[in-house]
């Protein structure tokens, strides 16, 4: 009974001493960046090496993502006729897998090419999966059962290995090859396949990096250690299996099915990160995981599109109610303690002392020094001995005053602030020093305190700053723009650092008026507190961390938590503590600085002239040609988006004509804080475009321009309409010599026959020979128009029977004509002048057009001619008729409903 008894006593008095309990929270911290709002149901990503990323979701768009904003494909290319299903990059270009074909996509040329997939013995499934990859600076080709490679010298596609197993069940890293077939993993090598593995039952999701892989199958989730040709080790990382997706990167393994996101760990379990219908992610289910190269998460549902950024790793966040009440006062000489009920407790969570229980009033602050502990309320101000617990008996003046604001000092002297009267309390000697109002002129209300530790206190107010040295009071004179100021931090320099709504500045009390910008904020943002360690000096505002080092300024993702109460603490030299509502982050502020020494990088989105985009993504050092005197804006953004540069240098550099006037003003160094640069009134010649970050010792980004004079277009259009001309008159020309060949032939033959007789052999010979050829040539000719006509007619027979099947492709239809598919293209190239696709297409959204007047639904009539995805059809229909099928059924219907009729 004892021992019981003691148990219940430790595990209740545990109960009270525990800190605050930490979840994962992960769900916050994968970011919505403003430039992917528009983006979700992603189905493929591909990574830029020089920046930036390229999406597809899927209905087969894709854009480009340079870490600020989106720019589709299809604002500058036609897009394959068939669905892209898969994208990668390689080789200085974007791939773009379809059903039948490859393309490659070169932005700085601005080339598609085409390249044919080759075919296994197999039959391939019309909806069978396919994936590209990268790796090793290798291109593959994965689909069911079938590994291909492109090969650099042949320029072509060949087959690596085939089998029967399934695209997402396999993954390929640089060391390995890995697949998997039912309930075995499989290793793929040049020496042909092998078993490494079998488990109890199938395997759902692969995902591998360097020497590891992770499975997951129905039961469960194993890490296996990977040697050339075998398994040297096996782990289970959870119980719980089924996943579909799996990704190493930033925090841990992360796995996802149709019950949502997880994250999971070494200690077996799979914490929920986010299930569908969750408020802050919208979506009902998981379309894509993948991990970057840098350690990221990219995440997708099919409503929305989130990035979970590989420094997040070094981010704690837990969760709780905001303190009641934080103590305010000099940082060097005293941590913050946090009111959490009844109790006081460090950052740490340890419980420190009790408050008594008839003091139940809202605390409106609080202040301590080493043994002493004070607070406020309504009814005035009340302490307690923090050694022994003691009531603290104060002076009248100090008990009786409500303060709003309290603040040690570094002497220990306790700063009690209500509206513009101030107080001052020596605990030690308990004398107390009665300011009034009288001691600013009309400043506002005091907001806080700051001792910067060397002998000064700095007094923020709404209407300025009055600083208090020597027992004078010194109002500091700053731009009205500035204030109120939000907050105050001192380095270990001694300088001065103030968060305002316009950003962060330093403020020199050496030289009288002197405010230097640091930081200036961007649109909407507000800064709510700023304080500083070992590492840098740190700010955070409602868009994003922001840390100031001597090599400059980063400004880093921010913390998606709402706003509201904000306060930042210090907790040691190398920790940052945000109390941000109802979110407690706690940020190793060593690591995270050292995660973001790379310098980030400036990408090319998108190059716009003559209003519309002229290039997507090109790459450095590229050569791009523009019109002389038209207006270019280029589109920039950063990589990775976790940097979010607010603003660059750019300098404009004419290459040649260095006799040009302008060459001097152009090379100078101009500053934007806009996405967009805008080059205006260049001459024709050669430029070089270089972009850099100021501050933060990033390389320059080159882009070279070749501006050309606005003719050139319509010159090389007149030549090649000149040729044109050329070769049909030159033709026609040859059709009239050919006639009038024939005309004096004829001539020549009625001359002979009149000089001999007719029934002279010699003489009714030729005559025999022309009519007798005459005849062959028409009955040929006939022979042939017939045959024409009755293939046509059996074509589009078999097209009739096939296009409302959503599998009848070219295939079929050669089959159905018994020929073969090459025959089919050039005989429907030389009688209709287009491909066998483009006339299915044709023949599908002609009646289409009809079954929508006839009042069918969208939905139906793109079941009824052969598409499975209603959003698909849309795209080919608006591609085809140049509208919408809602905005034919809304606008070109009823004009033909209203039209005068015969």
């Amino acid at each position: 009974m004892k021992r019981l008894l003691l148990c219940l006593i430790w595990v209740i008095s545990t109960f009270f001493c525990l800190p605050l309990q930490a979840h994962h929270g992960l769900e916050t911290s994968f970011q919505a960046y403003p430039g992917l709002q528009a983006v979700a149901n992603v189905r493929d990503i591909a990574y830029q090496p020089g920046g930036g990323v390229w999406l597809l979701n899927h209905q087969g768009e894709v854009v480009f993502f340079d870490g600020h904003q989106t720019h589709p494909l299809s604002d500058v290319l036609s897009l394959p006729e068939e669905k892209v299903t898969a994208i990668a990059f390689a080789h200085d270009a974007l791939w773009m897998a379809g059903q039948n074909f490859i393309y490659r996509y070169q932005s700085g040329q601005h080339i598609v090419t085409r390249y044919r997939l080759p075919q296994t013995v197999l039959a391939r499934q019309a909806d069978a999966q396919s994936r590209l990859a990268t790796i090793d600076g290798e291109l593959w080709h994965i689909s069911d059962g079938q590994l291909s490679r492109y090969v650099v010298e042949d320029n072509s596609f060949s087959i690596w290995r085939a089998g029967q197993w399934r695209a997402e069940l396999t993954w390929m890293t640089n060391e390995h090859r890995l697949i998997a077939i039912g309930q075995a993993l499989y290793q793929v090598s040049e020496q042909g396949i092998h078993q490494i593995r079998r488990f109890n039952s199938p395997i759902t999701a692969i995902t591998g990096k360097d020497s590891r892989a992770w499975v997951s199958t129905h039961n469960a989730v194993y890490l296996l250690a990977l040697d050339e040709d075998s398994v040297t080790g096996q782990h289970i990382l959870t119980q719980q299996g089924g996943f579909h997706y799996l990704a190493s990167g930033a925090g841990g393994v992360w796995a996802a099915n149709e019950q949502g996101l997880f994250l999971l760990s070494l200690d077996g379990s799979a914490s929920p990160v986010w299930t569908p219908g969750q408020s802050a992610i919208d979506g009902t289910r998981v379309t894509f995981l993948r991990a970057d190269a840098e350690g990221g998460i990219w995440f997708s549902t099919d409503q929305s599109l989130r990035y979970r950024a590989a420094g997040q790793r070094w981010i704690a966040h837990q969760h709780g109610p905001f303190p009641q009440a934080i103590t305010q006062g000099f940082s060097k000489a005293s941590d913050p303690w946090l009111l959490r009920g009844r109790h006081w407790r460090d950052l740490s969570g340890r419980w420190l002392a009790r408050m008594s229980d008839q003091n139940g009033d809202k605390i409106k602050s609080a202040a301590r020094q080493a043994t002493q502990l004070w607070w406020s309320t309504e009814n005035g101000v009340a302490g307690l001995d923090t050694r022994t617990g003691a009531r603290l008996i104060l002076p009248e003046p100090v008990a009786n005053f409500a303060a709003e604001h309290l603040y040690t000092d570094a002497a220990g002297t306790l700063w009690l602030a209500k509206g513009p009267q101030l107080i001052r309390y020596w605990p030690a000697s308990e004398t107390v020093v009665d300011y009034g109002t009288g001691w600013q002129v009309d400043e506002g209300d005091v907001e806080g305190f700051y001792d910067d530790g060397r002998g000064s206190v700095w007094i923020r107010q709404q209407q300025g700053l009055t600083r208090y040295r020597d027992g004078q009071f010194q109002a500091i004179r700053l731009p009205v723009s500035l204030l109120p100021l939000s907050d105050l931090y001192t380095d270990e320099r001694g300088r001065l650092w103030l968060a305002s709504a316009q950003g962060i500045y330093q403020y020199d009390h050496t030289t009288p008026d002197t405010v230097s910008a640091a930081y200036l904020s961007l649109n909407n943002e507000q800064f709510h507190c700023i304080t500083g360690n070992k590492d840098g000096v740190w700010a955070y505002s409602n868009q994003a961390i922001v840390h100031i080092a001597p090599r400059g300024v980063v400004r880093t993702f921010r913390l998606p938590t709402p706003m509201g109460q904000v306060v930042c603490r210090v907790s040691n030299p190398h920790q940052l503590t945000i109390f941000s509502g109802a979110e407690r982050f706690v940020i190793n502020t060593d690591q995270l600085a050292f995660s973001l020494r790379k310098p980030p990088k400036v990408v090319i989105g998108a190059v716009w002239q003559q209003d519309r985009r002229w290039r997507i993504a090109p790459r450095q050092q590229t050569a791009m040609t523009l019109l002389e005197n038209n207006p270019t804006q280029l589109e920039w953004g950063s990589w990775p988006p976790e940097r979010q540069v607010s603003r660059v240098h750019y300098q404009l550099i004419a290459k040649r004509h260095p006799g040009n006037p302008m060459a001097g003003q152009l090379a100078a160094w101009q500053q934007t804080s806009s996405d967009t640069i805008t080059l205006a009134n260049m001459a024709g010649g050669e430029y070089q475009l270089r972009i850099a970050i100021p501050r933060d010792g990033a390389s320059h980004t080159v882009l070279n321009l070749d501006i050309s004079l606005p003719m050139l277009p319509h010159m090389m259009s007149g030549a090649i309409l000149a040729v044109f001309v050329s070769i049909v008159l030159l033709a026609v020309g040859l059709a009239f010599k050919q006639r009038y060949q024939a005309r004096q032939q004829s001539k020549r033959l009625q001359q002979h026959r009149t000089t001999q007789p007719i029934f002279d052999p010699i003489a009714a010979q030729p005559d025999a020979v022309v009519v007798e050829m005459s005849g062959h040539h028409a009955k040929r000719r006939a022979q042939c128009q017939q045959l024409r006509s009755a293939w046509i007619s059996r074509f589009m027979q078999a097209v009739e029977n096939g296009f409302t099947n959503p599998d009848f492709s070219t295939h079929e239809l050669a089959t159905a004509l018994a020929m073969s598919e090459r025959n089919l293209q050039r005989k429907c190239r030389q009688y209709f002048h287009i491909t066998v696709t483009s006339y299915i297409t044709q023949k599908r959204l002609t009646y289409a057009s009809g079954l929508l007047k006839q009042g069918m639904s969208i939905t139906e009539t793109a079941e009824a001619c052969g598409y499975r995805d209603p959003a698909y059809f849309s795209q080919r229909f608006k591609g085809y008729f140049g509208v919408s099928p809602s905005q034919y059924c809304d606008r070109i219907l009823p004009q033909a409903l209203t039209s005068p009729t015969d």
